[in-house]
């Protein structure tokens, strides 16, 4: 009688642990692409240092880009990103030194991006 009652049980763990320990194929997998996201934090960031953020969203495929201080009015005069050879990771921040003006002052800080590749191409500030 213990073991028919057990069963049920062993039988109810095992379809759950074999279901949570599913591995996607390869195929399944979104592969990011290191280069194409250092590409967008280019084109994004130099979109602001030519005062044309609003032509993000024009391209094909389109940019999503928030930055508070872009927001706030601070121009970007010049940025500096990370190695070349640093890889890019998905859902990683990308530090990068920004200059930038406004009323006259000048201020230099170093940010934190995220850029993502999927639904769509998006560059986000991580930190305030």
């Amino acid at each position: 009688m213990t073991a028919r009652i057990m069963l049920p049980g062993l039988l109810a763990m095992l379809l759950l642990t074999t279901g949570c320990s599913r591995r996607e194929s390869p195929s399944e997998e979104i592969a990011y692409d290191s280069e194409l996201a250092r590409q967008t934090l280019i084109a994004a960031l130099d979109a602001w240092r030519q005062g044309q953020t609003w032509g993000l969203a024009r391209q094909v495929p389109p940019i999503r880009f928030h930055d508070d201080d872009q927001m706030a009015g601070w121009r970007l005069t010049d940025y500096q990103l990370p190695d070349a050879s640093t890889p890019l990771a998905p859902f990683g921040e990308v530090l990068v030194t920004l200059r930038l003006q406004r009323h006259g002052a000048t201020v230099e800080k170093t940010v934190a991006y995220q850029v993502s590749l999927t639904p769509q191409r998006a560059v986000f500030r991580g930190d305030s």
